[in-house]
């Protein structure tokens, strides 16, 4: 926990990561979000893991130095269905008592000072909003290109690094909806719902919607999965790891 104590904008938050065989790109998230929230700031974080077949030497470190429990989740790497909305639903349920859940995906990274407190006094200023999420770079650099944005940021909330008002409307929606993904089949076609997307709808008819910080994230996309091909995989970890490492010199 960082505890921030003098901070007007400090709440108890809630912080959960989901590792699937990502223990690296989980280790330089924790370093990263340590590294760059050095003021004020009331979090609690646990990481679940799915039987993760990596090394994990480098997590187990770190997560030790700063008192982060990394529990079981219940599910195996492989399973029929993605796992992470269930694992996530379960944590909502779990913490009914703080003011804020923060989901963040393994595969992000902090670039920019203090961007959780930047985003909490966003959120907190906005009646409207139950959530709010970054804005997101694929290269440490630039923001994803303007194509991407139907899809990463007007459909849903997406959980690679959300803050949530944990109010019991919230509360309700995940008791009763969840935040798994669902397939519908319309009398002409079908539509798949990813992770958050359909709780997002959900909340929107109770008169709540996201909104988008000025902050910034690192966010790696698709490393949990073997979804694309090995040249841009190995990009991705060699960022990784050049990160990695300037993190772990700070």
């Amino acid at each position: 926990m960082i505890a921030m104590q003098n901070n007007p904008f400090s709440k108890n938050i809630q912080a959960v990561v989901v590792n699937h065989n990502t223990s690296r790109y989980t280790e330089l998230l924790l370093r990263s979000m340590f590294a760059k929230h050095t003021g004020e700031l009331d979090i609690s974080v646990m990481v679940y893991d799915n039987n993760s077949l990596d090394d994990r030497s480098g997590l187990e470190a770190f997560a030790s130095t700063r008192s982060i429990p990394i529990l079981p989740s219940g599910f195996e790497i492989k399973t029929k269905w993605n796992s992470h909305g269930e694992v996530l639903s379960r944590f909502v349920k779990e913490h009914p008592e703080c003011a804020y859940l923060l989901f963040l995906d393994t595969d992000v990274c902090f670039l920019e000072n203090d961007t959780l407190v930047v985003m909490l006094k966003e959120l907190q200023r906005d009646d409207t909003a139950f959530a709010i999420s970054p804005r997101i770079t694929s290269n440490a650099d630039s923001e994803i290109a303007s194509e991407y944005w139907p899809v990463v940021y007007a459909s849903r909330l997406h959980p690679c690094c959300a803050l949530v008002k944990n109010t019991d409307t919230f509360q309700r929606v995940v008791a009763e909806v969840g935040l798994s993904c669902v397939q519908f089949l319309w009398a002409l076609g079908e539509e798949y719902f990813d992770t958050f997307r359909l709780m997002t709808q959900v909340m929107k008819t109770h008169g709540f919607r996201v909104i988008q910080s000025a902050a910034m994230v690192q966010h790696f996309f698709c490393v949990s999965y073997e979804m694309e091909p090995e040249k841009i995989m190995n990009a991705k970890a060699q960022l990784r790891d050049k990160l990695l490492e300037r993190t772990r010199e700070e």
